[in-house]
């Protein structure tokens, strides 16, 4: 794969953990729920495969954070939000 598509790969799936994370802390439980199933499906086994992430320590956290009361939840998917930045080089994009 060519470097720069290599780097934007890394760009994009970083921005998908990031908006599935803050996506598990928003109201609507819809959304919520849609966003932990994303962590259990093969597109995240893949995207953790393409990083070199292991995936199951992530899906235990996530599971873990949905257990939160909604304002902690926020509170906890945004520094969450702050390592998946500082492992995929995103700064504060």
């Amino acid at each position: 794969m060519n470097e720069k598509v290599q780097i934007k790969q890394e760009i994009l799936d970083g921005l998908v953990v990031k908006q599935a994370v803050r996506d598990i802390a928003s109201k609507d439980p819809n959304t919520s729920k849609q966003a932990l199933l994303y962590f259990v499906s093969n597109d995240f086994s893949n995207l953790c495969q393409r990083n070199d992430i292991l995936s199951d320590g992530i899906v235990n956290a996530v599971k873990e954070l949905n257990d939160y009361p909604i304002l902690s939840k926020k509170r906890l998917a945004e520094d969450v939000c702050n390592l998946v930045d500082n492992f995929f080089g995103l700064g504060s994009k």
